[in-house]
């Protein structure tokens, strides 16, 4: 059975990420046939907006978890980081002698917090089987 700060966390994360897909795409559509103006600047920045209601929503579980929940998230969060950071490093010196083809640093740079978070979710996955009661 889910805790309620479970289901508050769910809430919150997918209410920010459906926000965050509607203006992503917004950006994608119309960013390109705007000229240079203020408004794309603001929309170039309005997905940002949905990724801090996110960011939001984990601080706020991790701050009403348990002990064991922390050490949880903190563990999968440690090895996310790390293995995010390991694998733009990585890709990127592959990518300096030419074993890849060349992208652009916009779509590496965009692809970084997408990647932390799916790491994040797999780390957490391997890591609360391993306190996972039979």
């Amino acid at each position: 059975m889910m805790r309620p700060i479970h289901r508050r966390y769910l809430r919150e994360f997918f209410t920010a990420m459906g926000a965050y897909v509607v203006l992503i795409v917004l950006y994608g559509a119309l960013a390109p046939r705007l000229p240079a103006s203020p408004w794309r600047f603001v929309l170039a920045i309005a997905p940002l907006l949905p990724v801090i209601g996110v960011i939001r929503a984990v601080v706020r579980l991790i701050r009403d978890e348990d002990e064991l929940e922390r050490h949880i998230d903190l563990e999968a969060f440690a090895i996310a980081a790390l293995v995010t950071g390991f694998g733009f490093f990585s890709y990127g010196l592959l990518l300096s002698v030419g074993a890849f083809p060349k992208v652009s640093a916009f779509l590496v740079a965009i692809l970084v917090m997408p990647a932390l978070f799916g790491s994040y979710g797999l780390a957490k996955w391997a890591v609360a089987r391993r306190y996972a009661r039979p």
